[in-house]
């Protein structure tokens, strides 16, 4: 009778067990599977932003997740606010008809005004490259993670996702170009300011005194237009 008591105990010692077991694995399972569910609502955010370049500041994800998609939305709109900052300066008017007889006649023959804002946004273009170069190194990405508490798998899930070095190299690309073509036009004016005695402007068009000097401009301008094409 004894003997058969301690094998129900065990019985009941091992169905405990069991149901401890169970339980236990439900649990991971559980956490298994929402954490498989936040990251793939991350994912579709991220592949959301890559498609069109928008950003959804509504947070889709839940818990720990939520500060970590907040984060990377937030790490793209100042990724994406650099570029557009120095695309705006791109699109200063003044930068349409600087090589118009119009300014030649107002800013010439020193072309003070123009020299200073082609240094100036060429500048703005290095400080762009500097800065977006700066924010996909992994120092920064830490750095950033740190200040917003994201540790362990939400830290390497932050900086997992926050891959823009394809963007940066398209960025970089086309900043060199912008400023190959600033630097060409940079030439045309100190040509001009070089011989400023020997040019005017006659019947809204730039006039020299020698073929030599036509044909040294002329060729300063096909520079501009040929770095220009690579802006398209």
């Amino acid at each position: 009778m004894d003997e058969k008591k301690s094998k129900n105990k065990k019985v009941i010692v091992i169905v405990a067990i069991v149901v401890a077991i169970i339980a236990v694995v439900g649990v991971v399972a559980g956490i298994f599977v929402n954490d498989f569910a936040q990251r793939a609502i991350i994912g579709t955010e991220m592949e959301k932003i890559n498609t069109s370049g928008k950003v959804d500041t509504d947070i889709k994800s839940s818990g720990k997740y939520a500060d970590v998609e907040k984060a990377i939305k937030d790490y793209v709109v100042e990724y994406q606010g650099v570029a557009v900052s120095i695309a705006n300066q791109y699109k200063n008017e003044k930068l349409t008809t600087i090589l118009s007889a119009d300014n030649y006649k107002n800013d010439g023959p020193e072309f003070t005004e123009s020299k200073k804002l082609i240094a100036d946004i060429k500048k703005q273009g290095e400080d762009a490259k500097t800065k977006l170069a700066e924010m996909v190194t992994d120092e920064f990405k830490d750095k950033r993670a740190d200040e917003l508490g994201l540790t362990g798998k939400y830290k390497d899930l932050f900086k997992n996702t926050i891959q823009l070095d394809s963007e940066l190299k398209d960025v970089n690309s086309t900043i060199d170009n912008i400023n190959n073509y600033l630097s060409k036009v940079d030439d045309v004016f100190n040509f001009l300011k070089e011989n400023k005695a020997n040019w005017e402007i006659k019947n809204n068009q730039v006039q020299f005194k020698s073929m030599s000097q036509v044909t040294k401009y002329n060729s300063l301008i096909t520079m501009v237009n040929t770095a220009a094409s690579r802006l398209k």
